[in-house]
């Protein structure tokens, strides 16, 4: 078996990675960036949080499925929330690739990007990510595979690794998730998946129809929401675009901050080659150390 290959264009033909395994550079550090004016680190605070089950054929992923294609067998469309609650599992539970441009401004002045791609195979638990940061400070990046209950990641520059390579367990879904002052995100021992915003979906108001959506061979309906985080100013508007199979083909979110919006985070969110194998080859032994917990858990 050979490394996926993710330095191509993502699903929708869009720049994605141009960095591989052999071309990292050295001493580049470890991505961070400048929230509120300050310098905070965007490393992953480890606090509870409820999170979504990304795994093998999951319960939540069935139920969801499920009620949408009752839904549609009584003679009704599914409603729009119960359109995107189905697609979300169905996206989550088969393989996928993605891309995702992630860009935090500050007053409207960009602070921090990053870009990440990769694939992921829920049922095997096979993922590889590559993410490539872009900060006030200089680039970065880091590399990290998912091989069942493992995680492996590498971030170039670091002493404290020992190893070019950390291994450690993938983190309990309950535990250490993204900061409670974040409503929606991303962190890099975790793989990327759809099902992220379905805790989001379900806090939110209205569902609605927003027209129709289309890319490189398909097209569908485009639906938008918004959820308000109660008791902290901090907001979400997302849009989903799905095909005709039912599966999410791209997710826009804007998460605004602070009480007048001054940070804002914008994603964009793509998939594609949807069934695909995603094989996935652990680093050598001899450049891989084994720790508790996964080494740099960055939230993006």
């Amino acid at each position: 078996m050979h490394e996926t290959d993710v330095n191509e264009t993502g699903p929708d033909g869009r720049g994605a990675f141009l960095a591989g395994p052999g071309d990292v550079p050295p001493g580049t550090g470890a991505p961070h960036v400048v929230r509120d004016g300050g310098a905070t680190v965007r490393q992953r605070h480890r606090r509870p949080r409820r999170r979504v089950l990304v795994a093998a054929g999951g319960a939540a992923v069935a139920a969801g499925v499920t009620a949408a294609l009752l839904a549609a067998s009584a003679g009704h469309p599914p409603s729009p929330r119960a359109a995107v609650a189905g697609a979300l599992a169905k996206t989550s539970a088969a393989s996928y690739r993605f891309s995702l441009d992630s860009v935090v401004r500050f007053r409207g002045r960009d602070m921090y990007s990053g870009v990440v791609s990769g694939a992921f195979d829920p049922r095997h638990g096979l993922g590889t990510e590559l993410l490539a940061l872009r900060r006030p400070d200089g680039p970065a990046t880091a590399q990290i595979r998912f091989l069942g209950r493992y995680v492996y990641t590498r971030v170039p520059g670091s002493a404290a690794l020992g190893q070019p390579w950390d291994k450690a367990p993938v983190p309990p879904v309950t535990a250490d998730g993204i900061p409670r002052s974040e409503m929606y995100g991303f962190v890099t021992d975790r793989p990327v998946s759809p099902a992220e915003l379905s805790e989001a979906l379900r806090s939110a108001g209205t569902v609605r129809e927003a027209g129709s959506a289309s890319g490189p061979g398909w097209t569908g309906p485009r639906y938008v929401f918004t959820v308000r985080l109660p008791g902290a100013p901090q907001s979400l508007t997302a849009t989903v675009q799905l095909d005709q199979q039912g599966r999410v083909r791209r997710l826009v979110t804007i998460t605004r901050q602070g009480r007048q919006g001054n940070v804002t985070t914008d994603r964009d969110l793509t998939f594609g080659d949807f069934g695909a194998p995603v094989p996935v080859t652990a680093p050598p032994a001899s450049q891989v150390s084994y720790t508790s917990r996964p080494y740099w858990g960055f939230f993006f």
